[in-house]
């Protein structure tokens, strides 16, 4: 598929990028350049646990944002993506870091490939 135009190409283009990666976020900003507290959090956090991540700017299109809240039925950003399925956003993430559970994910995926 070409550049997505509409909020049918990017559906499909969401569905591709979370299936394709193993934890995507769609953001305010890019991987390295954060433009909003929350997106910067979640990045932070996955690059704390060492664990790599893509990132889709929001702003990049004005159909993205539209496109992905309807996909999740989720009104905010960043929306983080693990493994094809949504988690939330940057609070529901920080809980999980700071209750052990999202390095336990990745641990017990690691030793287990």
């Amino acid at each position: 598929m070409d550049v997505p135009t509409t909020l049918e190409d990017w559906t499909e283009q969401i569905k591709k990028d979370i299936s394709e990666n193993r934890v995507f976020i769609y953001a305010k900003g890019e991987k390295n350049a954060a433009m909003c507290g929350f997106s910067h959090r979640v990045m932070q956090i996955f690059n704390t646990i060492g664990v790599d991540f893509s990132v889709r700017n929001i702003f990049s299109d004005p159909n993205i944002r539209p496109a992905i809240c309807a996909f999740t039925n989720w009104p905010t950003t960043p929306q983080v993506f693990i493994d094809g399925q949504f988690v939330g956003g940057c609070d529901i993430v920080t809980e999980m870091y700071q209750s052990g559970e999202l390095q336990k994910l990745f641990e017990e995926s690691a030793s287990s490939s």
